[in-house]
């Protein structure tokens, strides 16, 4: 029996058989309840303060199109987030003479 045999291959009666792998359960929700749900995320976020900006709004497009990754938009909410802190900071420290 040859030792690079992976866990789904299992030798039965001189022949082998090969299992498939598992698939993620496919997401049967129609159209409007996708964007339903949407909604209510956005409807959830605005009520905690967040306002879509186009800036914002074209990045998550970005990433909807698969032109860049999550990982990739994360990074650059974050170099946003971190600019607009320093900005603020700037704003409320006292100009010394």
């Amino acid at each position: 029996m040859p030792t690079d045999l992976r866990p789904s291959v299992t030798l039965q009666r001189h022949r082998y058989i090969i299992w498939g792998m598992p698939k993620p359960p496919k997401d049967s929700r129609s159209a409007a309840e996708k964007a339903w749900d949407t909604a209510q995320i956005v409807g959830s976020l605005k009520h905690e303060g967040y306002v879509p900006t186009p800036e914002a709004e074209a990045v998550h497009a970005r990433v909807a199109r698969g032109e860049i990754t999550s990982e990739e938009a994360i990074e650059i909410f974050r170099q946003r987030a971190l600019a607009l802190d320093a900005e603020l900071t700037a704003r409320k420290r006292p100009e010394r003479v």
